[in-house]
């Protein structure tokens, strides 16, 4: 039978000093990934918003997916979850005033508030920031035939 050496079984004062001093590290109470989205101005688009015009229960509306975008989303199933619209914007048409001011990899995406009301965004998981393009009262135009 082997002999184990004496200063391997006597505690080390080196290893009490460590950890004293992770005891005293702070501690994260939640885990990066539960850190909601930031909503953000920034890429607002100011001739196309129609915010002035929104009627009580479209505001309310407004306010209240904001309220969930800011408190309860933290990825982008948490959408699902929470029944915030993720409807892709194509850039055609009217559509195309949205993206005035925007980088050209963008995906805008729309969710629905009540009738032709609609709140335009997009968002950037991995930073998790919500940017707000414009808030719509009435619906674009998406089927005007020009010659």
């Amino acid at each position: 039978m082997t002999d184990i050496p004496e200063s391997a079984i006597k505690p080390s004062e080196k290893i009490d000093e460590l950890s004293q001093v992770a005891q005293k590290l702070p501690q994260e109470t939640e885990a990066p990934e539960a850190i909601p989205y930031m909503i953000s101005f920034a890429k607002y688009n100011g001739r196309m918003c129609e915010i002035s015009e929104l009627s009580k229960n479209k505001a309310k509306k407004a306010l209240g997916v904001f309220k969930t975008i800011g408190t309860k989303i933290c990825s982008e199933a948490d959408y699902r979850k929470c029944c915030i619209g993720r409807i892709p914007v194509r850039y055609g048409g009217e559509y195309k005033k949205l993206y005035r001011g925007l980088p050209e990899d963008v995906e805008l995406k729309e969710t629905k508030l009540q009738d032709d009301a609609r709140i335009f965004y997009f968002d950037i998981e991995p930073e998790r920031k919500f940017y707000v393009v414009a808030i719509r009262e009435n619906h674009l135009e998406t089927k005007k035939v020009r010659r």
